[in-house]
């Protein structure tokens, strides 16, 4: 992440994957539903990843 990343998301609070405590499959989701994870919302985050990924790839070519 750069510097200006950091500095937006210190004031912006714009990254809300870095403000959630990282959560293992088979724990309680951290949404509060009291699900596991893993049925919850592992499939939306492993999305959001993949789609930071490929934007991150694009740029380096």
């Amino acid at each position: 992440m750069g510097l200006l990343e950091n500095l937006k998301n210190f004031f912006f609070n714009a990254d809300e994957e870095a403000a959630r405590p990282e959560t293992g499959r088979n724990e309680p989701c951290w949404c509060g539903s009291g699900r596991k994870y893993k049925k919850c919302h592992l499939a939306d985050d492993e999305k959001k990843l993949a789609k930071k990924h490929e934007a991150a790839c694009a740029g380096n070519t």
